[in-house]
């Protein structure tokens, strides 16, 4: 019985540890931040669509500042970036109802982008669950633009 104890608990410390061995995805490597995102405004709409609670009250939304690359001065770990890797900066304002029920006034947002994946929202990580989602629709597209 101890035996087969030991054997199932090496066996589920192999395939937890397994997990952890996997490669990241091979753009989070390249400090290059990839080709111009031509379709930005869209991508930054749909990310404001799924992360606001209410989105249907954006008002006066524009884009101050369009794409620049711009290589990064620091570390940011919570971003899973690094001192200098290129991401696409731009700069975006609107006005709208934020989580508390409280209109808010027109406020700069900064937005970083790399290889047409928006990465950053105010210098902080995206919520995992948007990630997943572009990640599954990005891949969709692929398979459709392969075909």
């Amino acid at each position: 019985m101890n035996y087969i104890y030991r054997l199932l608990c090496f066996c589920f410390l192999c395939v937890t540890l397994s997990g952890c061995l996997v490669a990241p995805p091979h753009e989070s490597l390249q400090h290059l931040c990839g080709p111009y995102p031509e379709n930005y405004e869209a991508m930054i709409k749909d990310y404001l669509k799924k992360d606001l609670k209410h989105p249907e009250s954006i008002k006066d939304f524009s884009v101050i500042k369009p794409p620049e690359i711009k290589i990064l001065d620091t570390r940011y770990p919570t971003i899973r970036l690094h001192k200098g890797f290129e991401v696409w900066e731009f700069f975006i304002v609107y006005s709208g109802i934020n989580r508390n029920n409280v209109h808010t006034r027109k406020d700069l947002h900064v937005v970083w982008i790399r290889h047409n994946r928006l990465v950053a929202f105010d210098y902080k990580d995206l919520d995992l669950e948007y990630r997943v989602e572009e990640r599954i629709e990005n891949s969709k597209i692929l398979k459709r633009i392969r075909q």
